[in-house]
């Protein structure tokens, strides 16, 4: 027991000077990086969800348009419409919530209210949800 506290109190004793002293340095942009990671995590899933729900479902209806054998026939994109693309909606918009989440805290803190921040960047089919 007494060895973990030590351990502890070691271990903030070296990483409470090195916060202090930035938050002196550059207190205003250690709130800027702050709000970051907050905002995108709260934000940031909620995009991705959308983004990886769209993105799931197209990746879901192509492969299994694929599948089937005619990744452009139009039974082929139905059947795959209705049965892997609801399967890959619902795996996208999983990850992409976990995605922005990510995004937010990766983000955050580097890139606070940037679009890669919020989930937002580029084209919205071009979202990764599986990018882990």
């Amino acid at each position: 027991m007494k060895k973990n506290l030590f351990l502890f109190l070691l271990v903030v004793s070296f990483l409470f000077p090195m916060t202090t002293i930035q938050a002196k340095a550059d207190g205003e942009h250690v709130l800027k990086q702050t709000t970051g990671v907050v905002l995108g995590v709260g934000i940031g899933p909620v995009v991705g969800a959308m983004r990886g729900f769209v993105k799931g479902w197209l990746w879901g209806t192509d492969a299994t348009a694929e599948a089937l054998g005619n990744k452009d026939g139009t039974p082929h994109k139905i059947i795959g419409f209705a049965t892997g693309g609801v399967l890959g909606a619902a795996a996208g918009g999983v990850s992409g919530v976990l995605m922005g989440a990510y995004d937010g805290i990766k983000y955050g803190w580097d890139k606070p209210w940037s679009a890669e921040n919020f989930s937002w960047a580029g084209k919205f089919t071009d979202y990764d949800p599986f990018k882990w």
